[in-house]
């Protein structure tokens, strides 16, 4: 095979990915940052708003069918009462366009004309719309919901099971939202890829003059991959340490990767104690990720602590940053002939890569 069909192979593999994964849920803004207004938002470089109608989150192109103006920018009708030119009520909250006040249902279906009150709407009036819903205290978004629409979405991977959201026992905290100039892949392989620890994160997380990768077994299920490691850190005041800088054992620290782009860390402490790290990433563009992230921990309960605790992840996010940054390509590359793989402190991203590969492949055979 040539060098430029080669190229113009993974260029199609990549493509039919990003296709692919398109029928994945993605997070696209905390849940109490949508209120009782449209919010704008971005996902595979696509402008969305997101809204509140009654008691359910839907989705739509950020367009009105009219003159393509920012739905974001409008309002929420509740439905209840007639329009200013005596329009009758909707029965139901709906959309408001602020350029010409067309007002769309949760179907996205056109209700409301105000400038030919009275006349009948086209049937051509109607806009997308994408699935959605609330999960862990994200928006999610699946953008190709399947043969059943939104109502009856059949996304390639179920939500994140995440059994810690809500329980009393845990004190949950956000970390800042992020973006990098990073494909989502990029982002989540950072993550689990623990034999970085003593070089990146040097006397925060791990020990350059220890950089032997523990022993581990990836376990990989259809929706998951997940495993266990014995991690040596130096203490500290952020995990309730008693002694700062002295050396202690994390076993077991679990890794479960939700497949494709979010990741739980359940790490337990001593006294019963744990600490919870969940990720969830999401494409801006194929180059670009938003990560959402939630700290959950059974110990310093007081809120007074939870600003040491989020700088703690920002100390470490920093230093994360220019090095995923850095990488190219900045996709994944899904062959794993594409670059080298160390037997050991690699499985899990080998396995990561296998699974992204092998959709990748489905959606080529598909076409």
């Amino acid at each position: 095979m040539s060098e430029s069909a080669g190229n113009q192979l993974d260029a199609a593999g990549e493509v039919a990915l990003e296709r692919a994964l398109r029928r994945t849920w993605a997070p696209v803004c905390q849940a109490d940052e949508l209120t009782d207004k449209p919010k704008a938002v971005r996902l595979n470089d696509a402008a969305l708003v997101v809204v509140r109608l009654g008691g359910e989150v839907a989705a739509f192109p950020d367009l009105c069918a009219h003159r393509g103006t920012a739905l974001s920018l409008g309002w929420v009708d509740q439905g209840t009462a007639p329009a200013p030119d005596g329009s009758p009520a909707t029965g139901e909250p709906c959309l408001v366009c602020p350029y010409h006040g067309w007002t769309y249902d949760k179907s996205g279906t056109v209700r409301r004309i105000p400038a030919v009150h009275g006349r009948a709407i086209p049937r051509r009036a109607k806009i997308e719309r994408y699935a959605a819903t609330e999960h862990a205290g994200l928006i999610w978004v699946l953008m190709d919901p399947g043969p059943g629409g939104w109502e009856d979405p059949s996304p390639l991977f179920p939500l994140p099971q995440v059994p810690w959201w809500g329980d009393p026992k845990l004190r949950t905290i956000p970390i800042k939202t992020y973006d990098w100039k990073s494909s989502p892949a990029r982002r989540i392989e950072n993550f689990i890829d623990f034999s970085h620890f003593p070089w990146v994160h040097e006397g925060i997380l791990g020990d350059r003059a220890k950089p032997l990768s523990p022993d581990h077994v990836v376990e990989s299920g259809g929706e998951t991959i997940k495993f266990q490691i014995a991690l040596e850190e130096p203490q500290t005041s952020v995990k309730g340490d008693v002694v700062p800088g002295t050396k202690v054992q994390r076993d077991p620290t679990t890794y479960t990767v939700h497949l494709p782009y979010s990741v739980t860390l359940d790490q337990q402490l001593p006294d019963g104690n744990r600490f919870i790290l969940f990720i969830a990433a999401a494409p801006l563009s194929a180059k670009e990720t938003r990560t959402f992230t939630w700290n959950a921990r059974t110990y310093r309960m007081e809120p007074e602590a939870d600003e040491e605790l989020a700088k703690f992840q920002e100390l470490i996010l920093d230093q994360d940053q220019p090095i995923t940054e850095s990488q190219r390509p900045e996709q994944l590359p899904i062959d794993l002939s594409a670059e080298l793989h160390i037997a050991g402190p690699d499985q899990a991203s080998i396995e990561y890569r296998r699974i992204l590969g092998r959709i990748s492949a489905e959606e080529l055979a598909k076409r």
